[in-house]
């Protein structure tokens, strides 16, 4: 039954907002005691977790008058879980803490509930939401921490890249960002009075989609770890911010191949998601996987380049505290 657009957090409470979107969200296998309680308590049979947190506001994350409420939870959903499968884990559940205004309406934080139970369905339905919080704010924030299981498999890291690797990533880079582009675009053209017919166009667009509620397939970052990847991180912030992590962290320098450089977005657009790892060169790459580049000395401190050279980008990817207005 749909909610009255009327009936705020404010006027419903906490208690009946919970007893209204607690039933739309899944469980886990493992859960022996679920949301409800001081604590969950969740049955394990491996003696490591990873677990990692996430954070998205409503600004410099997402725009109200550009996503719906439940593509907020899928996103909040897929940029988590990313995460854990980056490390070569299986995701196990996640804790969801969020908080809004008063005057919010209930029917969007059911909305976000439909939305975080559609990605665990889509990505990791054996996850479930394990508990949470709720309290105010001047703007939604949604706070996710996940864990996961590593199966008895070791982590593996962004410091492992080795001199030799091919150089490999999932999905098609750049795709989010194109979204986003779109959607400025439009809001910079049309304000508030986008057309109807132009509005249907444009979030049918493939990487408007994609840039709203992105997908990813989890399975990749366990196939990776499987097929003995040296170095393996989610792409969240744009493949040179995010190659630059690993070959920091590892002391190489990642090379791109020029012709798999597409355009800008390629190299700098974030929030897809996908996979970036390195493989021996004796090692077929994963199905899912295509080679991107290769691992080389770092002899010149430099970091990432692109057949040799610095990239020519404006700016190497996504930074909170700069680039959020």
């Amino acid at each position: 039954m749909a909610e009255s657009s009327e009936l705020t957090l404010h006027s419903l409470g906490e208690r009946e907002t919970l007893a209204r979107i607690l039933p739309l969200l899944p469980g886990s296998p493992q859960l022996t005691v679920g949301p409800g309680d001081d604590s969950a308590v969740i049955q394990l049979h491996t003696p490591e977790l990873v677990t990692s947190c996430d954070m998205m506001v409503e600004g410099p994350d997402f725009r109200r008058d550009w996503s719906r409420p439940d593509q907020i939870g899928y996103k909040a959903m897929t940029s988590n879980l990313a995460d854990i499968a980056a490390m070569g884990a299986v995701p196990v559940g996640v804790i969801v803490a969020l908080a809004a205004p008063p005057e919010t309406p209930v029917q969007d934080v059911v909305g976000l509930a439909r939305g975080i139970a559609k990605g665990l369905a889509d990505m990791a339905p054996s996850a479930g939401v394990l508990g949470g919080d709720l309290s105010t704010a001047p703007v939604l924030t949604l706070s996710v921490t996940v864990i996961g299981d590593l199966e008895g498999r070791a982590p593996v890291l962004r410091s492992g890249a080795q001199v030799g690797d091919v150089v490999a990533v999932t999905g098609t880079p750049g795709r989010s960002q194109r979204g986003y582009l779109l959607l400025e675009e439009a809001t910079s053209r049309y304000g508030e009075s986008l057309p109807e017919e132009a509005r249907k166009e444009l979030v049918s667009h493939p990487d408007v989609q994609h840039h709203l509620a992105p997908s990813t397939n989890l399975s990749l970052g366990v196939a990776a770890a499987e097929a003995g990847a040296h170095a393996l991180m989610d792409v969240s912030d744009g493949l040179v911010l995010d190659a630059t992590r690993m070959a920091e962290a590892s002391g190489v320098r990642i090379d791109f191949d020029t012709d798999a450089v597409v355009d800008e977005a390629w190299l700098m657009g974030g929030e897809d998601h996908g996979f970036l790892a390195t493989f021996s060169p004796s090692q077929p790459l994963p199905e899912g996987f295509h080679a991107v580049g290769r691992v080389v000395e770092n002899e010149d401190h430099q970091s990432v380049t692109v057949g040799g050279e610095l990239p020519q980008v404006e700016r190497g990817g996504w930074d909170p505290y700069r680039d959020s207005r």
